[in-house]
């Protein structure tokens, strides 16, 4: 085995330095940096935010790393459609494929070679954006709580959609108001996607309740905020009261208030002063784990409407995650592992498919993905059982 494994390493190897060394030589590389810094360096500028150190954070973060990930989707797949294609095309593979190199080592280090060269880009892309932003830090002069900072996110204890899905069409059957026509499973699609972003109505007067249980135990002085995200009418948000209590479910004396008077944006994050816990800390930190908040609207019936808000997406805590240059390494990995997944189907396709077949089929690939959304996923069951229309229902809620 480790005869075979030693140079099966020596081939990868070499044929991932190839196909850097080819590959930096190329204009493509030289395009794709000029794009990325100008997504980098002018994207940041051009676009302007509201003025906060949120607003710029955002410009920073979501748009100039949303933009230049984008550029590198595209480039990575394109990229690999033309490593093995284009030499098919033009006979050059002829002049490796004569030597003793399996073909397995010549997909593999192509790859490797794809991933160096990703790895590369992204530093270059996140290592500019965070200079920028220590940058504007330093010449705005921002507060401490206005730095980004890494939070964990916990979301309240419900159903899952899936589970809520399948309560609501058992309650279908025992009532009689099935639809006809739709087989089970395409009723329970059309219901979990309404369970994700279903929005639930507080009235006025009434009050709301979630349950929470964090990860580990809330320690004395650690950081808590309640992030809620309201839709109302906007000619009466002006009007609109509410009061937010949270406490521990093991220690309901220990409630913390806040009462709500400016619903003019949609999100409100409340602080929470922890030191109310700390004597239960002491005695019990388990009981720091799981949380009770409920939020009542009081304001005057008359004169305001309903709130909405969707409790999956909208009703969360958020507790200290660690530090941002942390999270912005998994932000990273995470693109990376996307590039190399696309870099993977670009160069099969490359190996099975001339390049303009393999660039086309890679790039409506791509458009069908982001365009997922779109496909209606109800469908009847005469349709279901027609063999023509099996795979687009087995692809479309993937999609």
């Amino acid at each position: 085995m480790r005869n075979g494994l030693i140079p099966f390493l020596r081939q990868t190897g070499g044929t991932l330095r190839l196909a850097a060394h080819s590959m930096l030589r190329t204009r493509t590389i030289a395009a794709v940096l000029v794009l990325l810094a100008a997504c980098v360096g002018l994207l940041p500028r051009a676009v302007q935010g509201d003025g906060t150190p949120s607003g710029d954070i955002q410009i920073l973060l979501q748009y100039t790393l949303g933009f230049a990930f984008f550029i590198l989707c595209l480039a990575t797949l394109w990229s690999a459609c033309a490593l093995l294609a284009a030499e098919i095309d033009s006979r050059r593979i002829h002049l490796t494929v004569v030597k003793p190199v399996r073909p397995i080592s010549l997909w593999l280090g192509r790859w490797l070679a794809l991933l160096v060269i990703q790895a590369a880009l992204l530093a270059v892309i996140y290592l500019g954006t965070y200079a920028q932003l220590h940058w504007r830090m330093r010449q705005d002069g921002w507060c401490p709580a206005d730095r980004p900072a890494s939070r964990r996110v916990t979301r309240p204890l419900l159903p899952s959609p899936s589970e809520e899905a399948r309560a609501i069409l058992a309650s279908m059957h025992a009532n009689g108001t099935r639809p006809q026509g739709v087989s089970d499973a395409a009723i329970l699609r059309t219901l979990e996607t309404r369970a994700r972003e279903k929005f639930d109505v507080v009235n006025p007067d009434q009050d709301v309740r979630w349950r929470f249980r964090l990860g580990r135990p809330l320690q004395p002085g650690e950081p808590l905020t309640v992030r809620l995200r309201f839709d109302s009418e906007y000619s009466t948000r002006e009007h609109v009261r509410g009061v937010c209590r949270i406490w521990p479910e093991a220690y309901p004396e220990r409630v913390v208030e806040h009462r709500l008077n400016d619903f003019t944006l949609n999100e409100i994050a409340l602080p929470v002063d922890t030191r109310a816990f700390s004597d239960a800390a002491g005695h019990d930190p388990e009981g720091l784990r799981t949380f009770v908040l409920v939020f009542r609207h009081v304001g005057e019936t008359r004169r305001v409407s309903a709130l909405m808000l969707r409790f999956r997406q909208d009703v969360a805590l958020l507790t200290a995650g660690g530090s941002f240059e942390a999270n912005l390494a998994r932000a990273a990995l995470l693109q990376w592992a996307v590039l190399a997944l696309l870099a993977a189907f670009g160069l099969t396709l490359s190996a099975c498919f001339s390049l303009p077949v393999a660039a086309f089929v890679a790039t409506l690939t791509l458009v069908l993905t982001l365009l997922g959304h779109a496909v209606v996923r109800t469908v009847s069951v005469e349709e279901e059982q027609a063999w023509r229309n099996r795979v687009g229902i087995w692809v479309s809620p993937g999609s």
